[in-house]
């Protein structure tokens, strides 16, 4: 543990903040009706508590943070909420980026492919784990757990959880809104648009119902080029058809190109027969589909096309994108729930049955890529090379999970010496991903060269022919995992005087996985046939919370806390040019132990704190992704540590309606260990000291709020918000000699005026305020291409909207 040394740090901000001069009087507190100040109830420890009472971190965002800020997802919430990042390449990537908290991640940025480990934080939509894509709509709150929560909420949540609380249905209430949004987006050449509505309907005495929606429809703001036509078998078409062998593709372009469109509904039901008993009945469906992501071709300089020197390509630009051919993508993610609540009295028996999936896929074409290797495009398109070769991917992945949680929590009461929870969690969840490449075109090419034999390296003709199975297929990547978890749980709470207590809770797990995979590598003769490994784990985690209120309203706490997550297996080839390590067949279950300690309270002046140091050991540290070989693997590395400190302020200030919220985290995740595991084309590596990618050292938030009276029925707010983010690396180790990258760091202004009584809102609303252009991933540089191939990832441009809602 090495945060002892933080207490004089500590010691001196509390000194300072009762230093402070009075920034409000409780008059103008209580006048200023301030959303962002008001007193907040969680539910984070399983009983409702206020966010000071919860001795650990905790921060939450109200629905006017996210609507001033502009979230509309996960990926655009991590960027509001310091200490907690993820890999934004939009919603395309939903199946390979997760949310990162306190650096806990040691894999690299979103690939292609899904995930083969768990995900390190837990994300639930009210106690009901989910994955997969949805937007924020209706929703009571957000309350972001960090640090290993591993007795709560179980296998997962390695580096924190991430609770989304939708509003619930109200009994004997009429209520409900309509909004309607449109605005423009900078490069873009059509407006972007979304509709939202709510209505809560009373049924009787005892039943209420809640439906919402929210379609939101993005219009591209990248100009495609490069894109050849196709046929209907997804061939080039033939610019002259009377040379099937050298004759060109045909060529377009399309502008606008990377558009998106969502919808998200939800729909609950409540019964509530009397005062002692509800249940309640929800599903939510969220639909994605949309054209390639926000990748550019920023470097090429123009000029003749690599595979076709006939061609002549315009220069790139900062958005503008070569690519082959379209780059469609989709999915859908369901989440049907049950709840029930019993109040025994004593204590509440509840019960939380979930069952969600979600299914999609995406597109991309690789060929301009492959031109960087061209030691492996004999392999694709036969030789000598065909000018129109094309070679798109399509990335599968489908997830169906059944999970059931019965607890009994302790109903809390000030005479009560002890509190507890206690419960059950028995979770069984499939996964299957598939990965399938295709080369349309170049077997029919080859045998109008008139090639006969298959191709291997350094064959001539007539040995040219590409080998395929039908339908072109060159790789051919199935997945399928299925888990097993059964645990039981528990906290207790000593209440040893009016003003101290400590909780010590605990999760025993027993975890069973199986995972079948197959590879297929026809281009290489290569066949890795399926087979099923097994792999069980128990463990037991550990939680240990002392908290003390050492003055009114201002608590100190400590906290030693574990996470966990499950290992597994991989499918790689263990012979022929793709052959990797045996060693990396199985990969063990990673474990976190974390030490924090911290300070909360408030003010009478309406100033509210939280100051936490946090020093976590992270052993055997999951880290998936593509080894040297270009396999798709996840290993282990020996140890990694993370340690920081995270701050959250907020006060009104001396104007009546002006507030400030001020957040800021530092977090220093690196490995601790050396390690090296041996791949075909060079070694894993990973160094003592080595920055673990995915997630900034700083990042910061700092939102002024002013609200104020225009009249007896109507109030003017307005938001100034600014996020910042340090540069991120992306990757701890090189695939096929390219260094690891890192992003630009990044610094986000969010604006938002907005006129509005107990009917109406108008509201004018702008994101990246400034137009700020980041290269969230800079891609590698490729001379040979001319770099066709250095592909960019940036952030969205400027998008400025008009928001009018109506509340009924």
């Amino acid at each position: 543990m090495k945060i002892h040394a933080t207490s004089q740090i500590t010691g001196a901000v509390l000194i300072a903040l009762y230093g402070l001069p009075p920034l409000a009087s409780a008059q103008q507190q209580a006048d200023t009706k301030l959303e962002s100040l008001t007193e907040v109830i969680v539910t984070a420890s399983r009983r409702q508590q206020t966010t000071e009472e919860v001795p650990y971190s905790i921060s939450v965002v109200n629905p006017v943070q996210l609507s001033n800020a502009g979230v509309t997802d996960l990926a655009s919430l991590a960027r509001q909420v310091p200490g907690v990042s993820m890999s934004d390449r939009g919603a395309r990537s939903s199946s390979t980026s997760f949310p990162i908290i306190r650096g806990l991640n040691a894999s690299p940025g979103a690939g292609g492919f899904r995930t083969f480990e768990q995900a390190p934080v837990g994300t639930y939509i009210g106690n009901s784990p989910i994955d997969g894509y949805f937007q924020l709509n209706d929703i009571e709150r957000v309350e972001v757990l960090r640090g290993p929560q591993g007795t709560l909420y179980g296998a997962g949540a390695l580096g924190g959880a991430l609770r989304i609380i939708p509003a619930s249905p109200k009994l004997g209430e009429f209520s409900g809104n309509a909004e309607a949004r449109i605005g423009m987006i900078d490069n873009a050449s059509d407006p972007s648009y979304a509709t939202t509505a709510t209505v809560n309907l009373p049924m009787g005495d005892t039943f209420a119902f809640r439906a919402s929606a929210n379609y939101e429809d993005l219009p591209g703001f990248i100009d495609a080029y490069g894109l050849m036509k196709l046929d209907g078998n997804g061939a080039p078409i033939l610019a002259n058809p009377t040379d099937p062998v050298d004759s060109p593709a045909v060529y377009t372009s399309k502008k606008d190109w990377n558009e998106q469109k969502t919808f998200t509904g939800r729909a609950s039901l409540l019964w509530q027969p009397t005062d002692t008993f509800n249940a309640t009945l929800a599903y939510m469906y969220s639909d994605l589909e949309g054209m390639s992501g926000r990748t550019t071709t920023s470097y090429f300089p123009g000029g003749p096309f690599a595979g076709d020197p006939r061609i002549i390509f315009p220069a790139g630009g900062d958005y503008r994108r070569f690519a082959g051919a379209e780059e469609p993508y989709d999915r859908t993610t369901d989440l049907a729930s049950l709840d029930l609540s019993y109040d025994a009295g004593f204590a509440t028996l509840s019960s939380t049955t979930s069952y969600f999936t979600t299914e999609g896929q995406s597109q991309s074409e690789s060929s301009y890529t492959l031109y960087r290797l061209p030691q492996y495009i004999g392999y694709y398109t036969g030789t000598t090379l065909s000018p129109r070769f094309i070679l798109p991917q399509v990335y599968g992945d489908r997830a169906h999970t059944f999970s059931q949680e019965v607890r009994l929590v302790s109903n809390s009461h000030p005479d009560n010496k002890f509190d507890y929870v206690v419960g059950l969690f028995y979770q069984k969840q499939t996964r299957d991903g598939t990965w399938i490449v295709t080369n349309p075109g170049s077997v029919d090419r080859a045998l109008a060269q008139g090639c006969t034999g298959g191709y291997y390296f350094g064959a001539e003709f007539p040995d040219c022919i590409p080998l395929t199975a039908p339908g072109g297929v060159i790789i051919d990547q199935t997945d399928k995992q299925k888990f097993e978890d059964k645990s039981v749980f528990g906290e207790l709470t000593w209440h040893f005087t009016d003003r101290g207590q400590i909780t010590a809770g605990f999760r025993h797990f027993k975890q069973d996985f199986d995972d079948s995979q197959y590879l297929e590598l026809y281009a290489y003769g290569l066949s890795v046939p399926a087979e099923t490994r097994t792999s069980s784990a128990s463990k037991t985690t550990w939680k240990i919370n002392p908290s003390y209120e050492y003055a009114d309203n201002h608590r100190v706490y400590a906290v030693w806390s574990q996470g966990f997550r499950r290992g597994g297996s991989n499918a790689l080839p263990l012979v022929g040019p793709f052959a990797d390590n045996p060693e990396l067949v199985t990969y063990r279950p990673d474990t976190a132990d974390n030490y924090e300690l911290g300070l909360k309270g408030h003010f009478s002046n309406g100033l509210a704190y939280t100051l936490a140091a946090f020093d976590i050991i992270w052993e055997n540290p999951q880290i998936g992704g593509t080894t040297p070989t270009t396999n798709f693997a996840v290993w282990n590395a020996k140890e990694a540590e993370s340690k920081g400190v995270e701050l959250d302020i907020s006060s009104p200030l001396w104007v009546d309606g002006l507030s400030v919220m001020v957040s800021g985290a530092y977090a220093d995740a690196t490995f601790s260990k050396d390690y090296r595991i041996a791949s075909t084309f060079g070694d894993i590596v990973g160094m003592e000291g080595q920055q673990l990618p995915g997630s900034p050292k700083v990042s910061a938030a700092a939102t002024l709020n002013y609200e104020f009276e225009l009249s007896n029925d109507y109030r003017m707010a307005m938001s100034l918000n600014d996020t910042y983010r340090s540069k991120v690396l992306l990757s701890n180790f090189g695939i096929l000699g390219n260094a690891p990258l890192a992003s630009e760091p990044m610094n986000i202004v969010n604006a938002s005026v907005a006129l509005n009584n107990e009917k109406w809102l108008v509201g004018l609303y702008a994101t990246n305020l400034t137009n700020k252009r980041v290269l969230l991933s800079p891609g590698n540089l490729d001379p040979v291409t001319s770099n066709l191939a250095t592909q960019s990832l940036i952030n969205q441009p400027r998008e400025v909207y008009v928001r009018l809602r109506y509340n009924f």
